[in-house]
């Protein structure tokens, strides 16, 4: 008898193994073009088109990298370029910063998670710290123009991010974001996003040897601010994870 219950707890103890194992490599689709697995390295990227009531459709490309540490904590950049023209006179251009960590509860139908996130607009520490120095300023404008106004008002930001992933099939993924950033000039903002992913890795072999995880998907996100300059974006993206 109890040599029956040995090989009965040690086939029960290579499967639990094996499911940890299958759990440990398998990722579930996140906002942003992001993904939660238990460790490793993760790169994503997107591109896009914004839409304003005071703008003419503008372009984004977003990129990103960041690491696992474990099934609990990951931290990453990214950053958002967004250009175009904004009336038969002026350009835009606008390159955003952010740096963020990720506290996660990974399942293997579902990921969720929530951190802190800063954003900025210069990589010029100097003037970094001036903007950090007049908190509650208001900026100068050097563009007239409606369009301008949803940017030039924005600046550094701090402020959290959450956001829950889930695999209805192993082979598509739903998403739902939501983002509050407060700016060092008093303006407050409020994003909210969801998603549909694909798992590509599943279809290639190729892609099953070398990645642990590779999805595609397309994203809404709108933002809101206290200022009304509400926009809305449309991505599509990709992730990979090794």
């Amino acid at each position: 008898m109890s040599k029956h219950i040995s090989i009965k707890s040690f086939i029960f103890f290579v499967a639990y193994c094996s499911l940890f194992i299958t759990h440990s490599y398998a990722g579930v689709p996140l906002p942003g073009q992001g993904i939660a697995q238990a460790k490793g390295v993760a790169a994503g990227m997107g591109i896009g088109t914004l839409n304003s009531m005071d703008c003419r459709t503008l372009w984004t490309w977003t990129g990103h990298g960041s690491y696992s540490y474990n099934s609990f904590v990951s931290g990453g950049a990214s950053i958002k370029f967004l250009g175009g023209n904004i009336d038969s006179e002026y350009s835009l251009v606008n390159q955003r910063y952010s740096l963020n960590a990720k506290f996660m509860d990974i399942q293997p139908k579902y990921a969720f998670f929530i951190g802190p996130i800063f954003s900025f607009e210069n990589t010029d520490l100097s003037f970094l710290r001036q903007e950090l120095a007049s908190i509650g300023e208001q900026k100068e404008e050097t563009i007239e123009t409606d369009c301008s106004k949803l940017y030039a008002n924005i600046g550094s930001s701090i402020g959290y991010q959450s956001g829950v992933g889930y695999l209805a099939t192993p082979d598509w993924g739903f998403t739902l974001g939501h983002n509050l950033d407060l700016t060092f000039r008093g303006n407050i903002m409020i994003f909210f996003s969801g998603s549909i992913a694909f798992n590509l890795r599943n279809q290639f072999e190729k892609l099953m040897e070398n990645t642990k995880n590779f999805w595609l998907s397309f994203e809404y996100s709108t933002r809101l601010s206290e200022d009304s300059s509400n926009a809305h974006n449309l991505i599509l993206g990709m992730v990979v994870g090794f």
